[in-house]
């Protein structure tokens, strides 16, 4: 599981960076053990006589000390206490328009509601992710065809006989109409590997998190791609059940949403720009 961090400091004295309040107030407001949906700190990213009594509570009743100092250090033992004391997310069902053929403004509300984010910073990934329609012209989910995946998942055992659909990340994808035979030809040789090296739909979930996306396995998955609903349900999950998409979504952290959607090359494509530029677009659409 990854793990949420905090760049400096936060309570008594300390730097408390207004992104970093965020990030400890929406950790506290998880922890059950301290608070109820009646007493939940308000994430606005500003410190102060609440958040602090929340934090001396904390580290007086879950990390056990003797005198709680009401400071949590980047890598403390309350920062990593507040990490690990999260409930564990079930899988997430939303009720959708299943006849659907795009992702709906109802919808972008729907998944806001159950990830408490704003509609806005998910209509941002979507924007940066599909230019095209979740669907082909064919009415297959859209797709691109990473290699390098299939590669690492058949143990490079097709990089010298098949080098166009197995090998190091591609430069240029190609169009997205030859996606599907690479894929298909990909399948040939191993199904599961292939399916797991496609990114899906709307939001562009790779194949191989179809256990966090709420699937039971892969051809579970890539039979929910065929809707949108499917496709939202997967977006909910694979956000709710990875800490660091999580809260890197509410807090607009671009830059984490993106290393950790994109992978840590996202750099070399702006994702993290782009998922701004997007978000202030959708905001004022």
């Amino acid at each position: 599981m990854s793990t949420i961090r905090i760049s400096q400091g936060v309570g008594v004295r300390q730097p408390n960076k207004h992104r970093d309040v965020k990030t400890v107030q929406l950790l506290l407001n998880e922890n059950k053990d301290i608070t109820s949906s009646s007493d939940e700190l308000k994430v606005d990213g500003y410190i102060g006589e609440k958040t602090i009594t929340k934090i001396k509570i904390f580290q007086e009743k879950v990390v056990k000390l003797s005198n709680p100092d009401g400071i949590i250090s980047p890598h403390g033992p309350t920062m990593r206490r507040l990490h690990g004391n999260i409930v564990p997310t079930k899988n997430v069902n939303i009720s959708l328009d299943t006849t659907a053929s795009q992702v709906t403004d109802e919808m972008y509300v729907s998944m806001a509601k159950a990830l408490n984010c704003e509609p806005a910073a998910i209509k941002a990934v979507v924007m940066s992710e599909t230019k095209q329609s979740p669907f082909d012209a064919s009415g297959r989910p859209t797709i691109l065809y990473e290699r390098h995946y299939f590669s690492k998942l058949t143990d490079q055992k097709y990089d010298k006989s098949h080098p166009d659909i197995s090998g190091k990340p591609y430069e240029h994808y190609g169009k997205f109409s030859e996606q599907y035979d690479k894929l298909n030809k990909a399948i040939a040789l191993d199904r599961s590997a292939a399916l797991q090296s496609a990114s899906w739909g709307a939001f562009q979930i790779m194949g191989s998190n179809y256990s966090t996306s709420g699937y039971a396995n892969i051809e579970a998955f890539v039979q929910g791609m065929n809707t949108i609903s499917g496709q939202v349900y997967a977006f909910v999950n694979h956000v709710s059940h990875t800490p660091t998409l999580l809260n890197a979504i509410r807090t607009k952290n671009w830059a984490s949403f993106a290393r950790y959607y994109n992978g840590k090359d996202y750099k070399k494509n702006n994702y993290d720009v782009k998922l701004s530029r997007n978000y202030d677009y959708a905001l004022h659409q």
